[in-house]
């Protein structure tokens, strides 16, 4: 048996190293060792590839996935027929105590043809994972700097009490559509779901509940239509400009029945209430932003002071799940 064994320090954390690793699609745009990938990495399945080094013709590969462990190891195999050699290919990324990641890029050889090999592997092939690794710490640490627009609200002075009843309007520059709430919002938050709409540019929707029925249409009401009317939230927009400016809820038995959803960004005299927390962030994934820069995304909302969860707030999450309770007993 051989190993050969080669390590990079990252500054970046390890959520974007692996999601760099990960992207096999997007190999060509920085990785010279294999400048091509196909296939999906999940465990057991053979991905498809050319590895290129120097002194030696390019090959193809076809290695089969062996170990994930997602954002901290990643194994593929290579075996030739005949148990005459093969190859693991392992990388590991350990956090380092500054949020940066310690990755180690080994391989183990074995088999006969693996001795006969090894002159080769040992200046080749350990040159070219060298020359892998510092690309890698290239991608990660440029991506770890990419500056992630959350929404515009972010970052805006907050009035020093909480507004009472506001006007809203929709961004069609002529005839727009206009609400009216007397209540208060509350629970405003940065939305990062697929069904909520988002301000051009910004990867997050911003969201605030009032009490149902304190809402009222006050100017071009035919204008309004439902986005989708058999979503458990109705959200309705303008069918001119496409802003949503109200979500309703009509199930009695949902958790957010009583309530309504605006827009606060949308008020006509600028307000803007605290954004209390980020929902759904991981949801960003699903909806178009790279894997590669929810670190970034992450990074921004830590920066802003806004808590980033992967579904609503604790305190919400705690009203939804007693409300499930309420159900229960009902039945009962």
């Amino acid at each position: 048996m051989r190993l050969l064994e080669t390590e990079i320090v990252i500054d970046a954390p390890p959520q974007t190293v692996w999601a760099v690793l990960d992207d096999i699609e997007l190999y060509p745009d920085w990785n010279p060792a294999l400048p091509a990938l196909r296939g999906r990495t999940t465990v057991g399945q053979q991905v498809v590839g050319t590895l290129r080094q120097p002194n030696v013709p390019e090959r193809e590969v076809t290695p089969t996935i062996t170990r994930i462990v997602g954002a901290r190891e990643l194994r593929w195999l290579t075996q030739a027929p005949g148990g005459v050699f093969s190859a693991e290919h392992i990388f590991i990324l350990e956090p380092t105590g500054n949020g940066g990641t310690r990755v180690r890029h080994n391989e183990i050889f074995d088999g006969p043809m693996a001795d006969e090999r090894w002159p080769s592997i040992d200046t080749n092939l350990r040159t070219a994972y060298h020359d892998l690794n510092r690309a890698l710490k290239a991608r990660a640490e440029a991506l770890r700097g990419e500056t992630a627009v959350l929404h515009p609200a972010v970052g805006r002075d907050v009035a020093a009490s909480p507004a009472g009843a506001f006007t809203a309007r929709c961004r069609c520059a002529s005839e727009p559509v206009e609400i009216a709430a007397d209540q208060a919002v509350a629970h405003n938050h940065l939305c990062g779901c697929s069904k909520c709409w988002k301000p051009a540019g910004a990867v997050f929707a911003q969201i605030a509940l009032v009490p149902a029925g304190s809402i009222s249409v006050a100017a071009q009401r035919d204008k309004l239509e439902a986005v989708d009317a058999t979503q458990k939230i109705e959200r309705h927009r303008c069918r001119s400009c496409g802003t949503h400016m109200v979500g309703k809820v009509s199930d009695p038995d949902h958790h957010f029945y009583g309530l309504e959803f605006v827009h606060p960004e949308l008020a006509t005299d600028g307000h803007q209430p605290r954004i209390e927390f980020a929902a759904f962030v991981s949801s960003l994934v699903e909806t178009g932003t790279p894997a590669t820069g929810m670190a970034s995304v992450r990074g921004a909302l830590a920066r802003a002071g806004v808590p980033a969860y992967d579904a609503f707030s604790p305190e919400l999450m705690d009203i939804i799940a007693w409300h499930k309770v309420k159900l229960a007993k009902a039945v009962d």
